[in-house]
């Protein structure tokens, strides 16, 4: 065996201790892949399991709200119990909002993308916040100039930055600072300190608070629907699983550092865009005339028996002849039975049997013409853009208003 003198022995140790701290890294790097891969899988079962909860309650939901509104017809504004229904209403409502965040954790109601300025929906939130959050916690923006564009859904992107503040408050009970950043970033091959990443440019948020911070083993499970640290009755444990599901609906990535008793960061990476930002219109609930009257006939296919009496009673309440059917198959058979006598299709996706896309396309093959709106508690982006191009006219989301029905209704009966 060759001995090497004191110099070269000292050289091959260094060299060693080199390639060891190199292989630890890596190592380290592999562990915390494996990590992100088993947290993303877990987020992903609890995504779908989330999206079937939100189906099921939009149906409860609608059930609700249809018949509030078939009693409120009925209803002279100054009888005792018209208070009652219209308090039944709002909170149907409230029910649809939550069970919105639950599909956009799940990623399956339809966003509505466009190009966005992220400084201005910081802005909305932090005037919101300045009303709402105790006055021992300050609101600090630190805001770059020129930043460009992201593609989102500005509704989401709020709820997104107000879920991460109302925690960052949550944080702070005795006071405190909370501070929002943004900035354009650029993320190289082999990045530190960022989530596993495409190259490229990003607009990076941040959202930090002086607070308590959470331990590892909060830190694992933050994201999970319905897990808090809160007391009983203080909170859902929605909120940052809420935040999860609609940065990965944005294809936006999310990390988080804290320590106890240090305070906690979550930052944001969003691809950015080069196209200029728009400003979103939002839609709202409205009265309703009798401009959306009619006497067409209408093809109601639903399975739920609650779902169609309520919009057969709302549709034949305003002259519309409404005939019904439980399923795909029995769907095609009275279209063919009544072939040229159905003016308008509303159709279920969500069925027993063949369901609602293979009955539109069998619909479709006989009459490409027929009118067909579709209907369902959810739907994913890609099924609801692949509806659309099998030729849908338009999509209703439950739990829908009567005006919404109606409405829309009337729209396609009037469209060539």
């Amino acid at each position: 065996m060759t001995s090497l003198d004191p110099k070269s022995a000292e050289a091959k140790l260094k060299e060693i201790r080199r390639e060891n701290v190199r292989l630890k890294a890596e190592l380290e790097r592999q562990h915390e892949l494996e990590v992100q891969l088993f947290q993303a899988q877990k987020m992903e079962a609890l995504a779908t399991l989330s999206g079937g909860i939100a189906h099921d309650f939009n149906n409860i939901l609608h059930c609700i709200l249809g018949h509030t509104e078939l009693l409120l017809l009925k209803k002279h504004a100054d009888k005792f119990d018209t208070d009652s229904l219209e308090q039944i209403r709002t909170m149907v409502l409230k029910g649809r909002e939550l069970a919105q965040q639950l599909l956009a954790f799940g990623r399956k109601v339809p966003a509505k993308f466009a190009a966005l300025d992220v400084n201005q929906v910081v802005d909305q939130v932090a005037r919101l916040l300045q009303r709402t959050i105790p006055r021992m916690i300050q609101i600090d923006l630190q805001l770059s100039d020129h930043l460009m564009p992201i593609k989102a859904d500005g509704g989401q992107c709020e709820q997104l930055i107000m879920n991460l503040c109302i925690n960052a408050q949550d944080a702070m009970p005795d006071g405190g600072k909370m501070t929002i950043t943004t900035e354009n970033c650029r993320v190289e091959n082999g990045a530190e300190n960022t989530p596993a990443l495409t190259p490229g440019e990003y607009v990076l948020l941040s959202v930090a608070d002086t607070g308590r911070g959470m331990a590892p083993e909060t830190l694992a499970k933050m994201y999970e629907p319905f897990f808090t640290t809160k007391e009983l009755g203080k909170g859902t444990g929605l909120g940052l699983a809420i935040a999860y599901g609609i940065a990965k609906n944005h294809g936006a990535a999310i990390d988080c550092k804290s320590q106890v008793g240090e305070g906690t960061c979550f930052h944001l990476y969003f691809p950015t865009i080069s196209a200029r930002a728009v400003t979103e219109t939002r839609k709202s609930f409205d009265i309703i005339d009798g401009s959306v009257n009619g006497r067409e006939r209408i093809l109601l296919i639903e399975d739920e028996e609650d779902i169609v009496d309520i919009g057969k009673k709302v549709l034949e309440e305003h002259g519309y002849q409404v005939i019904t059917a439980g399923n795909g198959e029995e769907g095609i058979a009275r279209f063919l039975q009544d072939r040229g006598r159905i003016d308008l299709i509303l159709l279920d996706i969500s069925m027993p049997g063949i369901g609602g896309i293979k009955c539109m396309q069998q619909i479709l093959q006989s009459d490409p013409n027929a009118k067909i709106a579709l209907i369902s508690g959810y739907t994913s982006n890609g099924r609801f853009k692949e509806a659309i191009r099998s030729g849908a006219r338009a999509f209703l989301s439950k739990p829908y208003s009567r005006s919404e029905l109606l409405r829309t209704v009337r729209k396609l009966l009037d469209t060539p």
